[in-house]
Formats: C-alpha cells, structure tokens, sequence
C-alpha cells in the first residue's frame, strides 16, 4: 500500500483549506470533490504543474472550463490507476494463455507418457516383429511430435518472458514518476516520507545517525507577486538543482512543499550538516537569475535552512517538527541563515 501523502496536522491542513477555498472562490471554481482536491493539492504546493494548469484553465471560464478541470483531473489522478489497471489486464492475459499452453502441453506429454508405456509392455511380451516395427514407428512419430511441441513451448515461454521484462519496466516507470516532482525534477513528498522510514529503520538498526534539513526560500511570495509565477517556477527549479549539486552519494533531496525542501544526510553529524547547509546557503544566494529576453535580473534569491539530528526517541514527525522549529528559528533571525534544532 502506498503511504498517505496527506500527512499536514490540524493547523496546516486547515491553513490549505482555507487557501484552496480562496482559490476555487476566486475562479470561481465548484468545490466539488474533484476540484477541491486540485485546489487542495495547488494550495499545498504539492503539485506546481497542476496548480498552474488548474489556474490557466480555471482563468478562461469559457463553456469549456468544466470538461477542461476533469480532463486535468483525470490525467493528473486516474492516469496511473488506468496504467495499472492496463497492465493487470495484459498480465492475466499473458497468466491465462501460460495456463493454456501448459495445459496443452502436459496432455501430450500424457499421451506420450502412454505410448512409451505401452511399448515398455510390449517389450516384456512376445510380440511379433510387425507389430513391434509398428510400434516403434509410432514411438518416432510421438517423440517427434512431442519434441516439436516443446520447442513451440519454449519460444513461446520465451516470449512471454520478454512480455513480462516490458510490463515489468512499465511498472517501474510508473511508479518513479509517482515518486518525481514535476516541475522540479527532483523527489517529491512521497519519496521523502518513503526514504525518512527506510532512514530511521536503518539508523536504528545500525546505531547510526543521521540529520535531515528543511530549507525554504526567503520571501518567495515576493516573487510570485511581483514577477509572476512563471518565474517563481524558475526559482524553484534553480534552488532544486543548487540542491542537488551541493549533496552527494546517498543524500536524498526532495520537494517537501511549496517553496520549502527538504533533505536527508545519513551518516552525518550536525557538524556535517551545519557544513553542508552553510554551502547550500551560500551558493544560492550567490546565484543570479535574469530574464533571457531582456537581460533584467529578478533579484537575489536566499534560503533558511532549520538542521535536526535522529536520536532513537525520535519518531520521523518528532524529527521534522524539530527542523521545521529551527526553519522558523531562522526565519525569526533574519533568514538567509541556519539554524540547528535544539
């Protein structure tokens, strides 16, 4: 089973509500459960593509407006269910004609299991030169016959293999881009709380540590407002890919919501972290973003970033509350910082 990727508490589930109601409101949108849960999920920022093809096709309210969200709907939720959906049906399809196959198969090795015991008998007996002529010819034919049928059965075992192997990376491809920020490229919040477990499963039974950071970037409101969404895309997808640069080997850096990340350390001390956030902090905000058209540049971008360490009381909400305590930490103490949780 998939994890729950609506895993806000009360405050911040509440504070999407609200935002997604704003929203639907202001396009004057239906809240019908379906395009509440696009609101929701554009609110939330856990989905960038969808809240900006939400946003383009809620703006138009054209005739079309109300088909356009359910194809949105469809392609952004129903399409990985009907992918499944297609791939179980091509896998019971392939099930079924191995059963068959095998089904064929067994009754003719049945039958030639009969001829052989039928000349073994005649063997022990004293048949005739002709009617053992006879029944070695029929013994030929039969292994003949059955060495035939096997083979087919072979070549076709084989191309149900090959079958299998491409549904199999169908399989796969579906569920990476289920773990994939679209506008981002990198991990999203599934991925995130996935890797968290497999973090703390593996510190604990390692007695390890490790350390995880929040990071969000500074006045991203500011942004959006003034230059438009279009580049506060650009903002995120040049933080995502600061981030990317500035981890290695088994760090995971993910989309943790909005304009917020996060990432996880194994293996790592605070010290570590600290150093690792501290190059984080300063290559971004050492970045420059301009327009390609015109030159004009959009502003310093800057990130706070809060550090917390596992310790084995830790549940993985205890840990991400604590960073996200010394995110606000450095937000209170004039951003572009970092903090480490107490």
């Amino acid at each position: 089973m998939d994890p729950n990727p609506y895993t806000e508490d009360y405050t911040q589930a509440s504070e999407y509500l609200r935002i997604a109601l704003v929203l639907l409101s202001k396009y004057k949108v239906p809240p019908s459960p379906d395009n509440f849960r696009m609101g929701y999920d554009s609110a939330s920022g856990r989905n960038e593509a969808l809240r900006t093809a939400f946003e383009q096709i809620a703006g138009k309210q054209d005739g079309s407006c109300a088909e356009n969200l359910w194809r949105l709907y469809s392609h952004t939720y129903i399409g990985n269910d009907k992918a499944m959906a297609s791939m179980r049906q091509e896998l019971r399809k392939i099930i079924t004609n191995m059963q068959g196959q095998f089904d064929q198969s067994g009754k003719g090795l049945a039958n030639y299991a009969d001829t052989l015991s039928h000349f073994s008998e005649l063997l022990d007996g004293s048949a005739s030169p002709e009617t053992m002529a006879a029944e070695v010819d029929k013994v030929i034919e039969d292994t003949r016959a059955t060495e035939e049928s096997q083979k087919q059965l072979g070549q076709q075992l084989t191309s149900i293999a090959a079958e299998v192997a491409t549904l199999r990376n169908e399989l796969e491809q579906v569920r990476q881009e289920s773990l994939i920020d679209a506008l981002t490229g990198i991990a999203n919040r599934k991925a995130f709380d996935s890797a968290l477990e497999t973090s703390f499963h593996e510190a604990r039974e390692q007695e390890s540590s490790f350390c995880i950071m929040l990071a969000d970037i500074d006045y991203f409101k500011n942004f959006n407002d003034t230059h438009g969404h279009l580049v506060g895309d650009k903002v995120l997808r040049f933080v995502a890919s600061t981030l990317k640069r500035c981890v290695k080997g088994k760090d995971m850096v993910a989309r943790f919501g909005g304009e917020e990340f996060a990432i996880i350390l194994p293996q790592t001390d605070l010290q570590g972290a600290d150093a690792v956030a501290e190059e984080i902090r300063k290559t971004v905000s050492a970045g420059q973003l301009k327009d390609k058209k015109s030159g004009n540049f959009y502003g310093r971008v800057t990130i706070s970033i809060g550090i917390a360490r596992f310790t084995d009381r830790d549940l993985p909400n205890d840990l991400v509350q604590r960073a996200d305590k010394a995110l606000y930490l450095a937000k209170e103490r004039g951003r572009d910082r970092v903090e480490q949780a107490a």
